[in-house]
């Protein structure tokens, strides 16, 4: 049927919950199935045997929080009697609200926890400003966070990044060990109650005793005491002998080569001294000699290596002789194989030059060149030599492994009838010469030597190879053409002996030799130039580990102001090699002067600063027994391996 106004509601409310209870006497608070609104709590109808009870605090109850957290919790302001029946009529639910106003929920409404992951958009962004507050550790990955992305480079007080000093890092080790010092000797004082005694933290050698020690080193420079042939125990060389073509610099053990005439020689020797197991080798090669138009030869090589030595052995040397460079000489071949140029006749301006000669240390004399020894085994390290230039193409330089081949063609000509402007002549390597020019006539490096020039006329002429372990391939003249005078190309170094070790080489590079910057290098070596050309060197060094000596440090004499019994000595000390204590450093002291000495039994307090092995070690002695007596005095007994003692400490009581 039809209706005036509203019409009535066809949706119905939840049917009212009943929650029952039983009263004992003492219980007061009682726990509702289902959540109270807040507020709600006049819309309870408690009832105590049929009774209703009015709500509030000054009344027959109150609405709180259940264990959880969750308003469903009525208290009694009296407990209702034992046998009492107790029940509640819930009239409403608390979540029979469908809409909910703009701005009416509050973070009080939020129950604590509730809201998780899956609640939040993906895609939600938090703003800067929200983070400013972040200050804990644990709540942002380091992972996210932006950082330069350099090991070396760390976050400073600042809130900037920078580079960590490191100039301080081994002052501030031997500082804490020195502060270790320290405390060792106050543990003394606090611990053993050791009233009196002496600390010496050695910046000279006032506090000890020279004549009774012996061969106790002193480091000035770093003041502290050690027991080695050398102040801080590092190795010694005390060889050093250079060789030139013609010269030594060290007699006792080497004599020079001699180079009588261009291309001609002999070679120098080494002789290996006694208690010498190895010797380190370094060698220069040759330049190539220059052309008639002003292009300059091409710099050596340089290689190194350490050579397993017996005492007595021979080595031959021979520091590698320039190329001969635009006269006759260039037509004759550099002393031991450097490649010579071709053409005959006098000088003439476009005369090519000729390569450089062999440089290296062998286990026999090459010279005469056909006898049997010369073969690649007799070979310990070479630097390969560079090779000549052309009329105008320049030669390849002197190698590592592998030679340089010789350079385009250098410039332009005005004369007629032109030929090819290719490269020169190959380098050597360490299975083969390096190839000639690809004509007829030009010749392939060979073992040790440099290729010689190849031309099909008499006037001009093509660069020789340089010498190396194997040699340079040579430059040519094209038949026919009068500015295609090609560069020899470049000799390859060598350091494949087995019985050398920590081999390395260097190639030249255009006409600037190889090792140039090595601290042995002799000045007006190796590289090539315009004007001329440049010998090889060879440099052999000794070089002898330091050994530890046995050593005693003894102090100068302390007075002591009473006769002591106890004494504790604590020595500050640095490994240089692995001592053992009370073998290799032994500790001792006396009361008499010097005339007994007590052992105390050295242990390691544990003071050591990273890998520096700096370490502070103690030990005490009952020195009742010797002479009765005031002038204290330490001794320290070193053996075996080497050590450095920075300062020591002696107390008595």
């Amino acid at each position: 049927m039809a209706y005036i106004g509203k019409s009535p509601s066809t949706k119905f409310s939840a049917a009212a919950k009943v929650d029952t209870f039983t009263g004992d006497g003492s219980t007061v608070a009682f726990d509702l199935a289902n959540i109270i609104p807040a507020g709600g709590e006049n819309g309870l109808q408690v009832f105590v045997n049929n009774v209703r009870q009015k709500p509030g605090a000054s009344n027959a109850f109150t609405v709180g929080n259940d264990g959880s957290g969750d308003l469903k919790r009525i208290t009694f302001t009296a407990a209702p009697d034992a046998s009492d029946e107790i029940y509640v009529i819930t009239t409403f639910e608390a979540t029979n609200i469908t809409e909910v106003g703009d701005g009416t929920i509050t973070s009080a409404k939020i129950a604590d926890g509730a809201i998780v992951n899956a609640d939040l958009n993906a895609s939600a962004a938090i703003a800067d400003s929200k983070l400013a507050s972040i200050t804990t550790a644990s709540k942002v990955n380091i992972s996210a966070l932006s950082a330069p992305g350099s090991a070396s480079v760390f976050l400073r007080g600042d809130r900037t990044y920078g580079a960590m000093p490191t100039d301080l890092i081994d002052t501030n080790a031997f500082n804490i060990s020195l502060l270790g010092f320290k405390m060792a000797v106050n543990e003394g004082l606090t611990v053993f109650n050791l009233v009196d005694g002496i600390v010496d933290e050695f910046h000279d050698e006032s506090g000890t005793d020279e004549a009774e020690g012996s061969n106790d080193l002193y480091n000035a420079s770093s003041d502290y005491y050690i027991n080695s042939t050398t102040p801080d125990g590092s190795p010694t060389t005390p060889i050093s002998a250079g060789f030139s073509l013609t010269a030594i610099t060290e007699p006792q053990t080497s004599t020079a080569g001699n180079n009588p005439a261009y291309g001609e020689g002999a070679m120098g020797t080494f002789t290996v001294p006694a208690c010498t197991p190895s010797v380190n080798i370094a060698v220069w090669g040759a330049s190539g000699g220059y052309s008639g138009q002003a292009a300059g030869g091409a710099g050596g090589g340089y290689a190194e290596g350490t050579l397993a030595v017996t005492a007595s052995q021979t080595l031959h040397i021979i520091a590698g002789e320039g190329g001969g460079s635009q006269n006759d000489d260039s037509l004759e071949s550099a002393f031991l194989n450097g490649g010579a140029t071709s053409g005959s006749g006098g000088p003439s301006t476009y005369y090519a030059g000729g390569g450089g000669g062999l440089s290296g240390v062998f286990a026999a004399d090459l010279v005469p060149l056909s006898a049997p020894q010369y073969s690649a085994p007799q070979a310990y390290v070479i630097a390969g030599s560079g090779g000549a230039s052309g009329n105008d193409n320049e030669g390849g330089a002197g190698g590592g492994l592998t030679g340089g081949q010789a350079g385009p063609f250098g410039g332009p000509f005005t004369f007629s009838n032109c030929g090819s402007a290719s490269g020169g002549g190959g380098g050597g390597d360490q299975e083969a010469g390096g190839h000639g020019v690809d004509e007829p006539s030009a010749n392939d490096g060979t073992l040790f030597s440099g290729a010689t020039g190849a031309s099909p006329t008499s006037r001009y002429s093509a660069g020789g190879g340089g010498a190396g372990y194997y040699g340079g391939g040579a430059g040519a003249r094209t038949s026919g053409g009068q500015s295609t005078d090609k560069g020899g190309g470049g000799g390859s170094s060598y350091y494949g002996h087995p019985q050398i070790t920590s081999g390395s080489t260097e190639a030249g590079a255009g006409e600037e030799g190889g090792g140039v910057d090595q601290p042995l290098y002799v000045a007006d070596t190796n590289e090539g130039s315009p004007t001329g050309s440049e010998d090889g060197y060879v440099f052999i060094t000794v070089s002898q580990a330091a050994s530890a000596t046995a050593t005693t440090i003894v102090s100068e004499p302390f007075a002591a102001g009473t006769v002591p019994t106890t004494s504790r000595i604590v020595v500050f000390e640095e490994n240089v090699a692995t001592p053992t204590l009370n073998t290799d450093i032994i500790a001792s002291i006396s009361r008499d002067g010097g005339s007994n000495f007590t052992t105390a039994t050295l242990a390691d307090s544990g003071y050591v600063t990273g890998t520096s092995g700096q370490r502070i070690l103690t030990g005490q002695a009952t020195i009742s027994g010797q002479p009765s007596g005031q002038s204290m005095r330490w001794k320290l007994a070193l053996a075996n391996n080497s050590v450095k003692v920075h300062g020591v400490s002696l107390q008595w009581a």
